[in-house]
């Protein structure tokens, strides 16, 4: 494998754990919240996703304003960042709206997660890595976690927070484990390489 391949492995490498471990962890934060205190969490739910839109408002705006006008003329940052905030200071506003789009926005997130998983099967399954089938099986259940939550049954809220708790905290460890998987093969390939060269 030439060098510059295996540079961009290894800086993909990088840019996947980057990407997937703080997500990760904080699915895994908020589902143990919920599971231990979910008459209390939905507030505080509500509160966060408000503020992390806030946020990304904000990282849009400064993007902007902080661009080559030239290079990136045309570009949608600002009007991007002015619309997050906006939603973010709705979400704040008016917590018992959110409250119930809570379910199903967090189970996007999860579904999302599955899919992403799903992607990195089939990955792993074209690369002839032989455990490509053990991430296939968590992204099912994944999946099937974030439409169960989308679906949202009527059970009692309290239920309801508990199982989107359980759903991320198995999406975070789920995650961190595809990760080790993709990095192991990742490492292998690498490794593999050096030894044909």
């Amino acid at each position: 494998m030439k060098d510059n391949k295996k540079e961009k492995m290894k800086e993909r490498l990088k840019e996947l754990r980057s990407s997937t471990v703080l997500p990760a962890l904080l699915c895994l934060i908020y589902g143990i919240v919920l599971i231990i205190w979910p008459d209390i969490s939905s507030n505080f739910i509500c509160y966060a996703i408000g503020v992390a839109i806030m946020l990304v408002g904000v990282i849009f705006v400064i993007r902007y304003l902080r661009k080559d006008l030239v290079r990136d003329f045309y570009r949608k940052d600002l009007v991007i960042g002015l619309i997050a905030i906006s939603l973010g200071l709705v979400a704040l506003l008016r917590v018992e709206l959110i409250k119930g789009l809570i379910p199903t926005i967090l189970g996007i997130v999860v579904l999302f997660s599955g899919i992403v998983k799903l992607q990195n099967a089939i990955d792993m399954f074209r690369m002839q890595f032989t455990h490509w089938y053990f991430i296939l099986i968590l992204a099912l259940l994944n999946m099937g976690f974030g439409i169960l939550l989308i679906i949202e049954p009527l059970w009692i809220v309290d239920v309801v927070f508990v199982l989107i708790g359980c759903g991320l905290v198995y999406s975070g460890l789920s995650d961190l484990l595809t990760l080790y998987f993709v990095s192991k093969t990742i490492k292998n390939i690498v490794k593999e390489s050096d030894i044909i060269d």
